[in-house]
């Protein structure tokens, strides 16, 4: 089961639902077929009683036509029973046999013998009985099965001596002349080899006719159908009581091959079993003549076209999908192109994963930006570290060479002083490193802005020397944040703001309370080129002119622009006419 499972799933789409149309389709003309049959089994069923029942009315009329009624039917063997069956044969047909059943009418005698007339079985040439060329009609009908299967074998093998004579037959019997000639024998002799046959009923032997050889049935299967019928008949006279009849014998025959159908009609003159004989084969050919392969061609049109249409709606868009995701898993989001305009499940899929490769290209832009921010990170790490050590090492090589106690103790400072600025040089990568992994801040308080920015312009004093410094602060500024970063943040720009104005240069500090403008740091400097002006915040950026050792380590902004963002705050640069001006303002 697992392996048909597994079977199952590796065939693609298009292949298991045409699968599942065939079984739908193979159940549907099942149903159907069955439905059909049954009501061609019906209608055939119905022709087989309409024209069994058309026999015994054909009779009638017949009878009726020749004046026979109630009050004069003939006794049997009698000239006017001969004289009847011959009427019977002129107007009966070998492939549907019947039994006339009657009372006879016996002038002052009461009687219950029943009369039954068999239907002729004739035998008919093209050439007649050449007996002064007089055309006859002979009546096979009081031979038993076994004979007439003899003769009609007799009949189809012609002995080698005989070939391009005329072989016959001597018949003896009854000859009656009515509108035609009727010839009923008693006994055939074959002039071939002598072989004789009689009839199971005796007839009179009359006359003597001779007929020539040819075939009493057009095929084996009139004989058969023709034999099955006088079979049927011979049972249904053995059973049936004219006078307590149940009807069970007037049912269906099962032979496997034949359906046999019975008109019983009383009425004055008797009763009429006949029997119709019809092939189930031919007549369901008749109702389904090239039914199999026109289903057939139909369900594989169908088929075929239910698979290019799967194909077409299904499977095609999505392989599309399919090519566009591999676009995504090989990162050509350029190439990206879904289909988002279908309003099925595929158009769903491809929303989706239209959705999903711009989340996906965002954070793959991001993880760029960021691995660009890291190379440049290390690189300029790199290169304002790597002039503390060198000169660090120069000074420790000196020292160990035999000099003066006085530059010893110069080279010690020094040392000492280049030692610090890599401390802070860490400190700061350390914190910025840890702000940039911070998403939100953990625990948010109430900070008064007002009371920070003043207590910081009275740090910072010693700074403001020689440089004119004007503040308007305004009362009861407050907002919810991290007041230690906060300080670090605003105490970045006004470090800044002092470390590169000029002496006697005019700094300007203002608080409001506004979204467009919190604070507003102004410093008299050098121009600042436009292109220089956005990347001031970037890491280790200090601009050509104030790339120096004095100008810091280029981290002082990039973490000020992270605190603020972490406070939903931003911080822009622009150049006013005498300097330039920073802006603390909500997002």
């Amino acid at each position: 089961m697992k392996k048909l499972k597994a079977f199952w799933l590796r065939q693609s789409i298009a292949t298991r639902l045409t699968a599942l149309m065939a079984l739908m389709l193979v159940l549907v003309c099942a149903l159907w077929t069955w439905f059909a049959w049954t009501k061609a089994s019906y209608e055939i069923r119905q022709d087989g009683y309409s024209v069994a029942g058309s026999i015994s009315v054909r009779l009638e009329n017949l009878l009726r036509g020749l004046g026979y009624d109630p009050e004069h039917m003939p006794e049997a063997d009698t000239d006017a029973y001969w004289k009847l069956k011959s009427d019977l044969a002129m107007y009966s047909s070998n492939d549907q046999p019947y039994l006339l059943r009657y009372f006879p009418t016996v002038p002052n005698k009461n009687t219950s013998k029943v009369v039954t007339i068999r239907s002729p079985f004739i035998f008919e040439d093209a050439n007649g009985l050449h007996d002064n060329l007089t055309y006859y009609r002979v009546d096979l009908s009081g031979f038993s099965e076994a004979d007439l299967r003899a003769i009609q074998e007799h009949m189809q093998h012609v002995p080698p001596d005989w070939q391009g004579n005329s072989p016959y037959m001597t018949a003896y019997g009854m000859y009656i002349q009515n509108q035609t000639d009727y010839f009923v024998p008693n006994r055939i002799v074959s002039c071939t080899d002598g072989q004789s046959w009689s009839a199971e009923l005796p007839v009179e032997e009359q006359v003597t006719k001779k007929f020539y050889f040819r075939s009493l049935f057009d095929s084996e299967e009139d004989m058969e159908h023709y034999f099955e019928a006088i079979r049927y008949l011979d049972a249904m006279e053995a059973n049936f009581d004219q006078e307590n009849y149940s009807g069970e014998e007037l049912k269906r025959l099962d032979t496997g091959n034949f359906f046999f159908s019975i008109g019983s009609i009383s009425y004055g003159l008797g009763t009429v079993l006949s029997a119709y004989v019809i092939d189930w084969t031919e007549e369901m050919g008749n109702f389904f003549y090239n039914f199999p392969y026109l289903v057939l061609g139909l369900c594989l049109l169908l088929l075929y076209l239910f698979y290019k249409g799967v194909r077409r709606a299904v499977v095609y868009p999505l392989y599309a999908t399919t090519r566009q995701a591999q676009h995504v898993a090989h990162l050509e989001f350029d190439q990206f192109h879904p289909d988002t305009t279908r309003g099925d499940e595929i158009g769903q899929l491809n929303r989706a994963l239209r959705d999903m490769a711009g989340d996906l290209h965002a954070r793959w832009d991001s993880e760029r930006d960021l691995e660009d921010k890291r190379q440049q990170f290390v690189a300029a790490a790199s290169h304002d570290l790597k002039t503390p050590l060198a000169l660090i090492g120069g000074y420790a090589e000196a020292i160990a060479q035999d000099i003066s106690p006085e530059e010893n103790a110069r080279y010690l400072a020094a040392i000492e002083q280049e030692t610090g600025r890599m401390n802070e040089l860490v400190r700061e990568m350390l914190d910025y490193t840890r702000l940039d992994r911070t998403d939100e801040l953990q625990n948010r308080k109430t900070v008064d802005l007002t009371a920070l920015t003043r207590s910081l312009l009275e740090e910072y004093a010693p700074l403001f020397e020689n440089r004119r410094l004007t503040s308007d602060i305004a009362d009861g500024v407050r907002i919810r944040g991290d007041g230690t970063l906060l300080r670090r943040a605003f105490g970045c720009l006004l470090e800044n703001a002092a470390k590169y104005s000029p002496d006697g240069g005019r700094i300007s500090v203002t608080l409001r309370q506004a979204q467009n403008a919190l604070l507003t740091v102004e410093n008299d400097c050098e121009p600042i080129p436009e292109e220089e002006l956005s990347r001031l915040f970037e890491m280790f950026y200090r601009g050509d002119k104030a790339r120096s050792r004095a100008g810091g380590h280029g981290l002082g902004l990039a973490i000020t622009r992270r605190i603020l963002a972490l406070h939903h705050l931003s911080c822009r640069a622009e150049s006013t006419k005498t300097g330039v001006r920073f802006t603390v303002s909500a997002q």
